[in-house]
């Protein structure tokens, strides 16, 4: 049985569809819904689940089946018991082994232990969002990834932190990062990071082939077409792929190339409910983007995140376009000689790099809030615990925290020199924000299929008018 404010928040069911409880199955110990649109998915550096569904039966342990696919729906058993132990308990992506160091410094400085319970990165939107359906979450303290914000506040999943952090955190978090957690008004999350875009590449490859290697200045920014046109130099020269993508297909990697074009990021209007993704720029876009598989320059089969950190580590890609977050990981590789450039735009558009990563939030029905705000002021406005969070090379939304960090690029790879002072730039100047809009779920979805669908062969011409088509449908079914 779900608890009457879990009927009342399915029954709406707004940012997911249209749903509707059909009954409950006491013997099966399950309930019964007739779903219409997109499951909410998370499609995380590995892909999401995409799936759309007629209807499912949830029982305790969940299973969904769709039209797209089969696919698992984590609820993890019996939840657990509410505030046992009073440890702070932490739900987020992967096991969690990232955030010890936070953890233990954490505790040291304030005596809270912290547990933590994740799930396969493409289940977490899906599997939150389920949790709290349920009742009883378990959950104290939340990863979120900001787009999701406008949907987590409808289902009643956040807590409201205006009055703990609304001003307190002025002057410390970066404006447009706060800006990213307030909706309706109200700060409903802690930002914990930010992100950009870099262009990577392989120093040796490139020299190779006699490529000259990048600059790093903004002012030394390629072109699309420039970086396929070496990169397919430097694989006539023996490198066995070209280019590559870390989030291949992912709306966060690619928002970019129809913005840099002019087209917008999908969705326009007042609501950003109005679907917009077969203009001019989505199709120009999209031709790219399946020209560079076609071609070969690019890589069909890879199409994992950490298939294409491989890649490069191994020295099997001359270039790759991921996020600073890699610059840690890359450092550690012996013999791996690496520089980075200016992320790309197109020729006669502008430059717009991808930006935003996980906040924290307070889940609406913990039972140790104190505990909870405490966490959420040490990792978002304590700059040493900013800092930890950071975990290598991802950036802080605590500013000096974000300086201490960038800082320490170039002076632990001197191949990177300049690129802090790059990475300052595209934050201050070059930077876009998913749309903050309600259909975010299926948008990402049907949008991340679609790339999918042109990488492997489809035409763009035909495959962005049938996602404009299918992307309507589904919008009718938000509740405005």
């Amino acid at each position: 049985m779900l608890s009457p404010q879990a009927e009342s928040l399915l029954s709406r069911g707004p940012g997911v569809g249209n749903i509707t409880i059909l009954h409950s199955c006491k013997k099966s110990n399950s309930v019964c819904f007739k779903v219409e649109g997109v499951v909410p998915s998370f499609a995380g550096r590995t892909g999401g689940n995409k799936m759309t569904m007629t209807g499912y039966r949830l029982g305790r342990r969940g299973f969904l089946t769709g039209m797209l696919g089969v696919s698992s729906l984590p609820v993890l058993g019996s939840l657990p018991a509410r505030a046992q132990d009073k440890k702070l308990r932490v739900f987020g992506w992967g096991d969690g082994a990232g955030f010890k160091g936070l953890f233990d410094a954490f505790e040291k400085v304030s005596g809270v232990k912290v547990s933590y319970e994740g799930v396969p990165f493409a289940d977490l939107q899906n599997t939150i969002v389920q949790r709290f359906r349920i009742g009883n979450s378990g959950i104290d303290v939340l990863l979120v990834d900001p787009t999701y914000i406008p949907t987590f506040s409808t289902l009643g999943i956040l807590a409201d932190l205006t009055s703990a952090f609304g001003e307190k955190s002025k002057g410390i978090l970066f404006p447009s990062d706060v800006q990213g957690a307030t909706y309706n008004g109200k700060m409903l999350t802690m930002p914990m990071q930010e992100s950009t875009q870099l262009l990577f590449f392989n120093k040796g490859l490139l020299a190779n082939a006699a490529v000259d290697a990048p600059g790093v200045s903004p002012d030394a920014r390629l072109t699309w077409d420039k970086v396929i046109e070496l990169a397919k130099k430097v694989q006539a020269a023996g490198a066995e792929t070209g280019f590559g993508f870390e989030q291949v297909d992912r709306y966060y990697q690619l928002q970019v190339l129809p913005e840099s074009l002019g087209g917008g990021p999908g969705v326009k209007g007042d609501d950003l409910l109005t679907v917009d993704v077969a203009n001019d720029a989505w199709l120009q876009a999209g031709k790219w983007y399946g020209s560079i598989f076609a071609d070969g320059v690019a890589a069909r089969g890879p199409s994992g995140y950490q298939e294409m950190i491989d890649l490069f580590t191994a020295g099997r890609i001359a270039f790759l376009v991921g996020g600073p977050w890699l610059i840690a990981e890359f450092d550690k590789v012996d013999g791996l000689d690496y520089a980075a450039a200016p992320h790309p735009y197109f020729a006669g558009g502008k430059a717009v790099t991808p930006s935003e990563s996980f906040h924290l939030g307070v889940a609406a029905d913990t039972t140790n809030g104190d505990q909870a705000l405490e966490f959420l002021n040490y990792v978002g406005l304590d700059k040493a615990g900013s800092v930890i969070a950071a975990r290598g090379s991802n950036i802080p939304a605590n500013i000096e925290a974000a300086a201490e960090v960038l800082s320490h690029i170039p002076r632990q790879n001197p191949n990177l020199k300049g690129v802090d002072t790059l990475i300052r730039y595209e934050l201050a100047n070059t930077a876009i924000r998913r749309p903050r809009t309600l259909g975010y779920l299926q948008l990402e979805e049907l949008v991340t299929r679609a790339w999918s669908d042109i990488r492997n062969g489809s035409d763009a011409a035909q495959t962005f008018p049938q996602l404009q088509r299918e992307l309507e449908r589904s919008f009718k079914r938000i509740e405005r």
